[in-house]
């Protein structure tokens, strides 16, 4: 009886001295409205798990974010491989596309056309497209495979919509002129979506040039007129290496101005989760595998 009293006094100040040391706490805030958005940047990154991010050391820039801003610890992506999860992010379904094969597509609804009803406005920024709105299956380090809008036969065949779709350099004109669309999309070329590449020169330069571009276009964004209250930026990733949630556990960090840091949250969450949030803030009705979705609102001020 002794000993199990000491266990427990010595297992209370160990937890004590962990909180006093600022440690990161779970939050245990109850699921609230989420608040309106305006401004969204959704950046994807690629095929990374939790725990080859969060505490890596060559990923400097994206673990500061996560310390700094608020992070989902049990997010999963919803199916392998690539392809499929970047569709379910705005389609809210993985529209029964499998594999990586450019050449697919998919029609009805998704977050676009949900915006443009709205009378919202929405752009996607992929680094090495060729030209605005181009359907080009590859180019150079590029992947269509990663752009879910021109995997949308509805927008790839409007040239007015498929418009929306830009090259990445794009969004600094944007940021500069305070020209930011209500939601962003933003998605790296293969040597900085640290999925890598061959010609990218190893698992620790990609890891490092992943980083940097991370770092570069979340101060750029962070800096901007458009960060103000009702702005997000949202760090995720298509997928983990794991099959957790059917598409492993992969870190999604939320930074907000004015939000709380350190804050992290071990409720079960995945890519519908996060077009739930994303629908819930701009006022807008869930779709398909969004509708049973728990939104994120604990991460959210």
């Amino acid at each position: 009886m002794w000993t199990l009293h000491r266990r427990r006094l010595l297992l209370t100040a160990l937890l004590g001295a962990s909180q006093a040391a600022g440690a990161p706490q779970p939050s245990t805030a109850q699921p609230s409205a989420t608040p309106a958005l305006q401004h969204v940047f959704l950046l994807v990154l690629e095929n990374h798990s939790y725990a080859q991010v969060i505490g890596n050391p060559n990923l400097k820039a994206i673990n500061a974010l996560a310390k700094s801003a608020a992070l989902a610890r049990n997010y999963t992506g919803v199916t392998h491989p690539s392809l499929p999860n970047y569709v379910a992010l705005i389609a809210g379904s993985t529209m029964k596309l499998r594999g990586d094969n450019p050449a697919q597509s998919f029609g009805g609804a998704t977050l676009a056309s949900q915006l443009e009803d709205r009378q919202l406005t929405w752009r996607a920024y992929m680094q090495g497209l060729p030209s605005v709105g181009s359907n080009a299956p590859y180019a150079a380090l590029y992947g269509k495979k990663h752009n879910p809008f021109m995997l949308n036969a509805d927008i790839a065949n409007d040239p007015k919509r498929a418009g929306n779709v830009v090259p990445f350099e794009r969004l600094q004109a944007d940021l500069a002129s305070n020209q930011v669309a209500n939601f962003s999309m933003l998605v790296p070329d293969l040597c900085h979506d640290l999925h890598g590449d061959l010609r990218c020169l190893g698992r620790a330069n990609v890891d490092r040039l992943g980083d940097a571009y991370v770092k570069q276009w979340s101060t750029a964004i962070m800096q901007s007129k458009a960060w103000v209250p009702g702005t997000a930026l949202i760090i995720t990733f298509d997928e983990g290496e794991d099959e957790r949630g059917g598409g492993g556990l992969v870190p999604t960090i939320i930074v907000t101005p004015g939000g709380k840091a350190g804050v992290t949250s071990d409720r079960a969450y995945n890519h519908y989760s996060l077009l739930r949030t994303l629908e819930d803030g701009f006022g807008l009705p869930p779709l398909r595998g969004a509708v049973k979705a728990q939104p994120m609102t604990d991460l959210l001020p």
